[in-house]
């Protein structure tokens, strides 16, 4: 496998439907979290502190801990972003395995398969060379270096190797 295909995916959103799953949990895990946030915050104030309206509070709890939440908006792209990057190591390979598998079954010559160092589910490629080297027998380049070896033992006549 060539270094240039080994270097860091170009694309890093492959898998729309997996990949979309994962970000929009945790885009929704961080809405919960702020409200949930918010809720026991102004629950704790109404409880221990003094009686007065309900607006007042908001007021108040903007002015403490409106920073953290615009921090937390700031952290919002960074985390989506390396949610997007790590589901790259699983989703990059399956699809890979997924487009070898398809072209495998139409037919066409497929080569081995290997991940990059740092995807997830390096046995996948392991067991898809394995099965590979079954259905297709070994690889081209192997192929060639028995082929001369294979060529002095079939020349032997058909007569004599049917008879053993």
């Amino acid at each position: 496998m060539s270094s240039k295909y080994k270097a860091m995916r170009k694309q890093l959103f492959v898998d729309p439907k997996v990949q979309g799953a994962l970000v929009g949990r945790a885009v929704l895990y961080w809405v919960v979290c702020i409200i949930t946030i918010t809720l026991m915050l102004l629950c704790w104030r109404i409880v221990t502190g003094a009686a007065r309206p309900i607006y007042t509070h908001f007021s108040d709890m903007w002015f403490f801990y409106g920073p953290a939440i615009v921090a937390s908006f700031v952290l919002l792209p960074l985390i989506v972003v390396d949610i997007v990057r790590l589901s790259n190591r699983f989703t990059g390979p399956m699809l890979r395995l997924r487009r070898s598998m398809r072209a495998l079954a139409r037919g066409e010559h497929v080569e081995p398969i290997e991940f990059r160092d740092t995807d997830f589910w390096q046995d996948f490629a392991d067991e898809f060379n394995q099965l590979l080297v079954r259905v297709q027998g070994p690889p081209r380049e192997e192929a060639s270096e028995q082929t001369p070896h294979a060529e002095s033992e079939s020349s032997e006549p058909e007569c004599e190797t049917a008879a053993v």
